[in-house]
């Protein structure tokens, strides 16, 4: 395949980075075992947000013969490639809004640079399609595509639905009516979207334990009790930790400004993961007592510097979580109102950080101390946007 030949088949060592919640997990587990058939050693890193101050450093240190990112770096494949001046092989498996690459030694597999829509096809199934191009087992991986597929909203379809049928023919995966379907090739058989549910566990709120590791030895190795156990007492603290953040937004209410309703969690998190605002946020755009159905959804909590298996980060950070609640979601979709994966970026951007994501989800990373800036930018924005569509 033209597209792969700058990685090659030399082998040597591979850096693979990867997003922390189930697709970003299961993406990387398919890419591990494709690389290694290629004859690289693989290192992997978990990482939450695609740091602008991480790919510096990886990139010049120039240590690796190949890097991979899954479920994450599409929105990013611009700057990577004007970081990669040694030529590094680097391959991206992602499904967020893409930047094309500029540099022929990076290749972006995102698939809406191809035609498709990344909304609708998970990183997983991306990682997957580029596995069976270079592993002829590839199809032994088919069920974690997947699993990783069920952040994908709706029912299964395209190419998610392709590798959920290879998946079937191998016997790893059974359909068992209503959409869903049972995982048998990891265990004690469970539904696609517990084990997704259990992996994204692992990889956010167990991001400072150890989660995202265990997360990949479960997809490639087999869940176990103590692994499903770890996952359930995370989820436990995760679970206290939103009723006390809900309990607090229903007794003081959302702070409203211009477009945008929003809330700073601050430490309510500490400990876990940054992934665990978005989820937050997902659950709250459907608290109609305290969510108004016309302005955009942004949440804010306070970042840790350790990034686990590499170096800590050199700044401060507060990670900046958007969604659509229904009513606005709609009007976005009829190109009423500006999609977050436009606006939310452009805001991080000016303060400081990065963002990237999908229409109606999408986050990033400001300075510690500019979440009002960036709320001041983002209103511009989208201001900006409404008035040259009425134009």
């Amino acid at each position: 395949m033209e597209l792969l030949k700058p990685i090659g088949r030399r082998g040597g060592s591979s850096l693979l980075i990867h997003h922390d919640e189930a697709d970003g997990i299961c993406s990387a587990a398919i890419a591990l075992k494709a690389l290694e058939n290629l004859g690289f050693t693989v290192k992997p890193i978990c990482l939450e947000k695609l740091y602008r101050e991480v790919l510096e450093e990886v990139y010049r240190r120039s240590i690796f013969d190949a890097i991979v990112f899954t479920d994450i770096g599409g929105a990013h494949a611009g700057y990577i490639s004007k970081l990669n001046i040694d030529g590094i092989p680097t391959i991206i498996l992602d499904h967020h809004k893409p930047e094309p690459s500029s540099n022929p030694s990076v290749v972006n597999l995102s698939p809406d640079l191809y035609g498709l829509n990344g909304d609708e096809i998970s990183a997983s199934t991306v990682a997957y399609i580029f596995a069976k191009t270079v592993y002829p087992g590839a199809e032994e991986l088919a069920h974690l595509a997947l699993i990783g597929s069920a952040e994908i909203p709706g029912p299964l379809r395209g190419l998610d639905m392709e590798a959920t049928q290879d998946a079937i023919r191998r016997g790893f995966v059974e359909p068992t009516g209503k959409g869903d379907y049972r995982v048998k090739a990891m265990g004690r058989p469970l539904s696609y979207r517990k084990l997704s549910s259990i992996l994204s566990i692992l990889g956010s709120v167990g991001y400072y334990r150890g989660g995202p590791m265990l997360g990949l030895k479960a997809c490639l190795e087999g869940l176990t009790e103590d692994i499903e156990s770890l996952s359930s007492k995370l989820e436990d603290e995760r679970r206290e930790a939103n009723r006390k953040l809900l309990s607090k937004l229903y007794r003081e209410g959302l702070k409203i400004d211009g477009y945008v309703q929003w809330f700073h969690a601050e430490d309510t998190f500490s400990g876990m993961g940054v992934k665990v605002i978005g989820s937050f946020c997902s659950y709250l755009r459907y608290q109609r007592r305290i969510v108004r159905p016309d302005l955009y959804i942004i949440g804010f909590m306070y970042m840790s510097r350790e990034i686990p298996g590499f170096s800590p980060l050199r700044n401060d950070y507060s990670k900046v979580s958007g969604r659509l609640p229904e009513e606005l979601e709609d009007e976005v979709k009829k190109g009423l109102k500006p999609p977050l994966s436009i606006v939310l970026p452009k805001a991080c951007e000016a303060y400081g950080g990065f963002g990237d994501g999908h229409a109606s989800a999408a986050s990033g990373v400001v300075l510690k101390g500019m979440e009002e800036s960036f709320l001041e930018e983002f209103n511009k924005l989208v201001s900006e946007s409404l008035s040259i569509s009425q134009s």
